[in-house]
């Protein structure tokens, strides 16, 4: 019995130096490894984006779906539009630039798609999550 209360405290101890872990460096490896599965989007990391997930799916005949969860740092103007990547499959490229705002709260977010599939990503209103890196869950559907 005793062996189980001092295993149990171990595991506790353990766990607790994960928890007080700096989240920062934490989420940069989750969205680095994460980042490595793009298959429809391919993420800009030669201007330092970083995916923690995206999805593209298409919605019916003539509309897709797009989902990311993008990643960067505090050093960009989040208020001019960044190349955030670009949508891989020929057949889910819109056939005219599209651009897409959404809400995150109080927080609005715009995001233009070009024919050649590029995503560029910019803050209009408001102002960005707290903490740094920055991460942004981006929802948005358009037209083919």
């Amino acid at each position: 019995m005793l062996k189980k209360y001092l295993f149990l405290i171990g595991l506790i101890l353990s766990l607790s130096g994960l928890i007080a872990q700096d989240n920062s460096s934490m989420i940069t490896k989750i969205a680095t490894e994460a980042s490595a599965d793009s298959s429809y989007i391919a993420v800009n990391r030669k201007n330092g984006w970083l995916f923690m997930s995206s999805y593209l799916s298409s919605m019916g005949p003539d509309s897709v779906l797009i989902e990311m969860i993008v990643h960067h740092d505090r050093t960009i103007d989040w208020k001019q539009e960044q190349l955030v990547g670009r949508i891989k499959p020929t057949n889910l490229l819109p056939k005219s630039s599209q651009t897409l705002p959404f809400n995150l709260i109080y927080d609005t977010y715009q995001l233009r798609i070009e024919p050649n599939g590029k995503c560029f990503l910019r803050l209009i209103t408001g102002s960005l999550p707290d903490g740094d890196p920055v991460i942004v869950p981006v929802r948005a559907v358009y037209k083919l």
